[in-house]
């Protein structure tokens, strides 16, 4: 069984990796996507349950982005040798549009100051939390460059 030491330090990885500039979805940022996925449904949030395969709001063009977060999920828990069975809950939450933070956007850069929060769930009923920002704009395929390979 992981420690609680262990299982934290899998959330704040997990945390730091999807709020990083390499998230990528089909060769664009994947935090830009989102962020236009909520706009374009008019609202200004994202709510993902990674091991039920939701994503609220829905989008077609998105459905697959879930199991790349499951897969980054299961390939954390193998490279720790915990058995992903251990997991029974991964919820990730992007809000848009935030009030300034200063702890969590202090790094200022285009567009608005956004959020990550993370919750991990074990069977056991233990929940490990991690809160990250930064600032985003929606994604705009006419601005921007596209990853090589796609």
């Amino acid at each position: 069984m992981a420690s609680h030491q262990e299982m934290g330090a899998l959330v704040n990885d997990l945390t730091q990796s999807l709020n990083s500039r390499n998230n990528d979805y089909l060769g664009y940022w994947a935090t830009g996507q989102l962020y236009k996925l909520a706009k374009d449904n008019g609202v200004l949030h994202v709510k993902i349950d990674v091991l039920n395969g939701e994503l609220e709001p829905f989008s077609d063009h998105m459905r697959n982005l879930v199991d790349t977060y499951r897969e980054k999920l299961n390939k954390q828990l193998k490279a720790r040798k915990i058995n992903n069975d251990k997991v029974s809950s991964f919820i990730l939450r992007f809000d848009f549009e935030q009030e300034y933070d200063p702890i969590l956007h202090r790094w200022v850069n285009p567009g608005s100051p956004y959020t990550l929060s993370v919750s991990l769930t074990s069977k056991l009923g233990h929940i490990y939390s991690g809160k990250v920002g930064g600032y985003c704009k929606p994604h705009d395929k006419t601005i921007e460059q596209r990853r090589t390979g796609f």
